[in-house]
């Protein structure tokens, strides 16, 4: 039992990392790489071998994080469709949302949609307070609400483990 719970703490750990790396870089550069997204995919398979190994249900383990995953993956997609949100974003938010799972799927998107709105807000107002109206500018960086979120995800099940 200490062994899943070292895998998931480590797992969880090296999400944090790269939700961190994730938001330094869309601050910087307005964009998400597709790698992180694909980093995020492969250690929600390392956390999926491990409830396996430890006699977990497929539906629990595989399935329902997946439908969660997917739902928002539609769902940015539509915000994507009509320039809303940017696909880095949208394949960030999906991939964490594989974490979230049905127990903390609406909580991660509500936190993210609020820490989202303040980001935007904040953004706003530097940009008029630099009379700032370039095109990068007006981009907002929703990968910090999306790491944001993600990371009250992390820490959520972490602390989980220890009970």
């Amino acid at each position: 039992m200490q062994a899943t719970t070292a895998i998931y703490t480590g797992v969880f750990l090296a999400v944090a990392v790269v939700l961190i790396l994730a938001a330094i870089e869309d601050i910087k550069t307005r964009q998400i790489a597709n790698r992180l997204s694909l980093i995020l995919v492969g250690l929600f398979g390392v956390t999926v071998a491990a409830d396996l190994l430890t006699g977990a249900d497929v539906m629990a383990a595989i399935v329902w994080p997946a439908v969660v995953g997917s739902s928002v993956f539609l769902v940015g997609l539509a915000l994507f469709a009509t320039g809303v949100m940017g696909g880095g974003d949208v394949k960030l938010l999906s991939a964490v949302a594989l974490f979230a799972g049905p127990d903390l799927g609406l909580s991660f998107v509500l936190y993210v949609a609020v820490i989202g709105g303040f980001v935007a807000i904040a953004l706003l107002a530097w940009s008029r307070w630099r009379k700032d109206q370039s095109e990068q500018s007006a981009k907002v960086p929703y990968g910090v609400a999306i790491s944001a979120g993600g990371l009250w995800v992390c820490f959520h099940q972490i602390s989980a483990l220890s009970i």
